[in-house]
């Protein structure tokens, strides 16, 4: 059983400050080793340039990582606007507005994973994905300021195909398992062992959206496991095989929710499945900009 969603938020603000300290200890671990090894190219081999390029990589990726610190720090400290929420109460009325934190940390995990990994993801909220909506149709400049400022681009909305491609399905599934793999590790979750669905995924069921989608843990777990299984395989005719079966048992096993009828699927992206995901799974996707 999940925990109950005020300490399920509060787990995942504190998961979130953890991994930035471990982040960094890897960092160190990783400059340590290839600087003790360019010491002792050194030394036996009089080799200078090693040293040189392994202290031009660190200051250069540490520069990044400070960067990526700071616009995540900033993210976490971002509050959604009271005029967007205004906006959001009149078009869903029936929504709490005690819901509005849990869909306001769920946005920013969503644009966090962005700003972490720039890649095409699925939106596995429909709560959620009604604030973006919003944020498009009703704030536009604001979205754009926040995403340039943010994340260096603006995420595209783009609508899904109603009736998806077999090639479409399995871009589908992959960007929904990216999002899963993505969210798990910015709470420092193992995707194949966690023993809690990651935020962004427990949202809809938190707050009872209707025709929310609700996930299952160990379906997630299984599909992501079997993803990376595929992935070592030098064949990949089993990923594009199961995923129409995935997909339809979706519905079922990992999403107890319906799509709403305007929101059967979305995308954003620059590549080009860029503008599919899930569609039975997820109510929108997105990875890169224009």
């Amino acid at each position: 059983m999940n925990p109950s969603p005020r300490i399920t938020l509060d787990d995942f603000q504190q998961r979130t400050r953890d991994t930035l300290p471990i982040s960094w200890i890897r960092f160190l671990v990783i400059m340590l080793i290839l600087g003790a090894i360019s010491v002792l190219f050194l030394y036996f081999f009089q080799i200078y340039f090693l040293v040189i390029l392994v202290g031009m990589i660190g200051i250069f990726w540490s520069r990044a990582r400070l960067r990526r610190l700071r616009k995540v720090r900033a993210w976490n400290n971002f509050k959604i606007p009271a005029e967007v929420w205004r906006v959001f109460g009149q078009r869903h009325p029936n929504i709490s507005t005690s819901s509005y934190p849990y869909i306001e940390e769920g946005f920013k995990d969503y644009l966090a994973i962005h700003l972490l990994r720039k890649d095409a993801y699925a939106m596995p909220s429909h709560s959620v994905d009604a604030l973006w909506h919003i944020l498009i149709e009703e704030f536009d400049a604001f979205y754009q300021t926040m995403c340039m400022n943010f994340l260096g681009y603006e995420l595209i909305h783009q609508p899904h195909d109603p009736l998806p491609t077999e090639k479409q399905r399995t871009a589908q599934k992959q960007q929904l398992l990216n999002t899963w793999q993505s969210t798990c590790h910015l709470h420092g979750l193992n995707p194949e062992k966690t023993q809690i669905l990651p935020r962004l995924f427990q949202i809809d069921g938190h707050i009872r959206w209707e025709k929310g989608l609700i996930f299952s843990l160990p379906f997630m777990i299984g599909m992501y496991s079997q993803m990376m299984s595929s992935t070592s395989d030098a064949s990949s005719t089993t990923t594009t095989s199961s995923c129409s079966s995935s997909t339809s048992s979706c519905s079922s096993s990992s999403c107890a929710g319906s799509s709403s009828s305007h929101d059967s699927g979305h995308s954003h992206g620059s590549g080009s499945d860029s503008s599919s995901s899930c569609s039975s799974c997820s109510s929108c996707g997105g990875g890169g900009g224009d």
